[in-house]
Formats: C-alpha cells, sequence, structure tokens
C-alpha cells in the first residue's frame, strides 16, 4: 500500500527476458522522483497491456519503489498454412495476416485472425471454412502457428425466384443483379 503523492525513488523491473528495462520505462511513460496516484498505476498498466508484448502485468509501489512485474508473451516464429492446396489462396492469407512471424503472440489477435480468414473465405463464396490454429511451443518463449484450414465446399446459387407482382420480367431483373445461377458450364 502506499499512500497518496508518494514520490518514486526507484523502479524495479521483474520477469523481462526479451525486452529491456528501458523499453518497459518507455512505454510505462514513468520516471523516478514522479509523484504517483492510483491513476498513475492504472495508466501503467494499461499502457503496458496496449503493446501487447505482455501476457500479464503487475504494478505495486512499497517503500517509495515501483515494482513492475510482467510476463511476456511469447514471438511468433513462423506461420505456416496448411490444408489449402491453391497457392492463391495461401498467398491471399499471408498478404492479409494481423499476426507475424517476429511479433508478440496474442489469444485475442489469434481470435480475430481467424475472423478475418474466414471473412476473406466467405466472400469467395465458401461458407463453411474451418479454421483450426495449432501453436507449437518452442524453447526460448518462440511459437510456431500452423492453420489447419479446411475449406469445405463452395456455396452455389441454384435457382433465383423472384416474388411479387410482376411489373418487370423475371429476365430483365436477373439481368442487373449479380448473382446468378450456378451452372456446370460457367
Amino acid at each position: 500500500s502506499f499512500s497518496l503523492g508518494e514520490k518514486i525513488n526507484q523502479i524495479k523491473i521483474i520477469g523481462n527476458e526479451r525486452i529491456s528495462d528501458e523499453t518497459i520505462l518507455m512505454f510505462s511513460d514513468i520516471e523516478i522522483d514522479q509523484k504517483i496516484k492510483t491513476s498513475t498505476l492504472d495508466a501503467i498498466l494499461k499502457n503496458l497491456y496496449e503493446t501487447n508484448y505482455f501476457d500479464n502485468v503487475s504494478v505495486n509501489m512499497f517503500d517509495n519503489v515501483l515494482s513492475i512485474t510482467v510476463d511476456e508473451s511469447p514471438l511468433i516464429d513462423e506461420i505456416k498454412i496448411s490444408g489449402l492446396k491453391a497457392k492463391k489462396y495461401k498467398e491471399l492469407i499471408r498478404k492479409n495476416l494481423i499476426l507475424k512471424p517476429r511479433n508478440s503472440f496474442n489469444d485475442f489477435l489469434l481470435s480475430e485472425e481467424i475472423i478475418s480468414i474466414k471473412s476473406q473465405f466467405k466472400d469467395l463464396g465458401f461458407y463453411f471454412v474451418k479454421i483450426d490454429p495449432y501453436i507449437e511451443t518452442l524453447s526460448n518463449n518462440l511459437i510456431n502457428i500452423d492453420y489447419k484450414i479446411e475449406l469445405g465446399k463452395k456455396a452455389r446459387i441454384a435457382k433465383i425466384t423472384f416474388i411479387g407482382e410482376k411489373i418487370y420480367k423475371d429476365k430483365k431483373l436477373k439481368s442487373v443483379i449479380l448473382s446468378e445461377e450456378y451452372k456446370f458450364w460457367k
């Protein structure tokens, strides 16, 4: 516990391996001799979590010593895409990846990535895509991600029917819409 307006005489950073003390201090936006309040501690936590470099952060103030304890997120070493035969689909996914090699891994960004990949395939007519991300833990706090993708069948329009008053003929309406019925020769 600390009293409001207590000055920081020393800053201890604990648990970092890959990310330097200077970098953590820069992101936390805190300095020695700065007066500290509860809102300052909250701001430090917020700033450090927003970097996506850490899985867990705690900040404590005791006897004018500010302790910042961090648990670094693993780094992504390699991203693989398996289950797709077409090179154009793999390139489409790689071009739009949120998580990238040499960046910090984050579970939230992984779930966003899966939603993004599914959305890309929906735009191509694959509505039943299954994506299973396999995360392989390596030494030195590194991971590999393998997106195992099953496309499923491409959705096709069997028949287009217009309901309502027949002011316009079906043939005229079909000519102005983008979608069309599936024909095996097209």
